[in-house]
């Protein structure tokens, strides 16, 4: 569904477990199952990570207003992969969004920001 290997996705949740940023539960009355809940560290290191995200993005955004393209451009390839999902969710507002990327309907045409990679497979 996500583009990931169930393994990569596996590794990824006991990496998560084993750092206490998430915890596994048994759902379910008659039928449990096994689901993977955040924990309290969890939510503050989502929320830390936000932030820091966010002040990359009203930097590129200033950078641009300022006419350093190619400078908001490095500040945001570390996080480009996730900017639309952010925007999506609602995380990222769309005139923030437009004014840190630019032109930010040709990268949604396009599926790909220019200057970002994509993130390396771990595997």
């Amino acid at each position: 569904m996500l583009g990931v290997e169930a393994a990569d996705a596996e590794a990824l949740l006991k990496s998560l477990e084993a750092n206490g940023l998430v915890e596994r539960r048994l759902k379910g009355l008659l039928f449990k199952k096994e689901v993977y809940a955040i924990t309290e560290r969890g939510r503050e290191a989502l929320g830390k990570w936000r932030e820091e995200v966010l002040k990359r993005v009203e930097e590129a955004a200033e950078l641009r207003r300022q006419g350093a393209q190619e400078e908001a451009n490095e500040l945001l390839a570390p996080v480009a992969h996730v900017l639309p999902a952010l925007l999506m969710l609602g995380v990222l507002d769309l005139a923030l969004f437009d004014a840190a990327v630019g032109e930010a309907a040709a990268w949604l045409e396009a599926e790909e920001i220019p200057g970002a990679e994509a993130p390396e497979d771990a595997g």
